[in-house]
């Protein structure tokens, strides 16, 4: 028998392929009205979630901001949050996570959670493949640390289904965790960083992918940079490129970038392989970079910035 939030799921794939227009109704909303938020009330509406662990509202920050104030679920965000099924996920589009002068829940997008598999979040979503009107119900996929989500609210189901038990996602969280632990431990045993082997992927561990990236490009084209952990103008533009076949130390480092951000690279074998250019090209595609697969200077500044 499916929980509620395996009916909640299914209930936003039911609406793949529709418009705005049912959406924009149930709100009483003119036809083009942003919808994303919408499309995921409609949804918790369907199963009859609205008003016991999801809010009704227009609002892409609103559902988490409110739901969570009523204590009708917890919200989810950083390197040691791994989402589930029938979570609702919140976008930033600048990358950072957040909007400086704005709480953590200001979003500029929010979707459900479908599955995770091989470090992507897999979603459905409304208001996502074009614009307000012309944009369906569809599904997509992000890398399950990138910069631009800035978080998870995680209904509490059993408020609406007693029976209903959140899984465990234990395990998933302990593989990346330990994947970055790895990162760390290279880092610090290659260029002398001072990473702890935590597991975390933060302001410390970004540094020093940047340092050593600064360093190796020193050394190996005489770059002249300051090694300060700052991913500036100057080092973007000494960056040279990595394609498919090549190997190294500089592989090495454009894999610990990816890896923090929640990319999957094939492994930490400083190969760049198959698996390697496919998350290259995934990072592209979210940041609206030329989709060739080669990791030149945009490609690390938006890993490292």
């Amino acid at each position: 028998m499916a929980t509620i939030a395996e009916k909640f799921v299914k209930a936003a794939a039911g609406y793949i392929g529709r418009d705005c227009k049912i959406f924009n109704e149930y709100f009483g909303n003119p036809s083009g009205t942003a919808w994303c938020a919408e499309f995921v009330s409609k949804c918790a509406s369907d199963v009859g979630a609205i008003g016991k662990c999801v809010v009704k509202t227009a609002g892409a920050g609103s559902i988490a901001r409110e739901s969570v104030e009523k204590g009708w679920g917890k919200w989810y965000e950083g390197n040691n949050s791994v989402p589930v099924l029938g979570d609702i996920i919140s976008f930033t589009w600048n990358g950072l996570g957040y909007y400086p002068g704005h709480d953590k829940y200001f979003s500029d997008h929010v979707s459900i959670v479908e599955f995770v598999k091989d470090g992507y979040v897999h979603t459905i979503e409304g208001n996502a493949n074009g614009t307000n009107t012309s944009s369906t119900v569809c599904r997509r996929s992000y890398p399950l640390y990138s910069g631009r989500i800035n978080g998870y609210y995680r209904p509490n189901w059993a408020l609406v289904d007693s029976s209903y038990k959140a899984p465990s996602t234990q395990s998933q969280n302990d593989r990346g965790k330990e994947s970055i632990r790895k990162v760390q431990q290279w880092l610090n045993n290659t260029y002398g960083t001072r990473c702890a082997l935590d597991g975390e992927y933060g302001k410390e561990t970004k540094s020093a992918i940047v340092g050593s990236l600064q360093v190796y490009l020193n050394k190996t084209y005489k770059a002249g940079l300051e090694v300060d952990g700052i991913m500036g103008a100057n080092t973007k533009a000494a960056v040279r490129l990595l394609r498919l076949g090549d190997s190294g130390r500089y592989v090495y480092i454009l894999q610990a970038a990816l890896i923090c951000q929640g990319y999957n690279t094939g492994g930490f074998d400083g190969e760049f392989g198959a698996k390697t250019h496919d998350a290259v090209m995934a990072h592209q595609n979210l940041f609206g970079i030329e989709i060739d697969g080669i990791a030149g200077p945009d490609t690390f500044y938006t890993l490292l910035k």
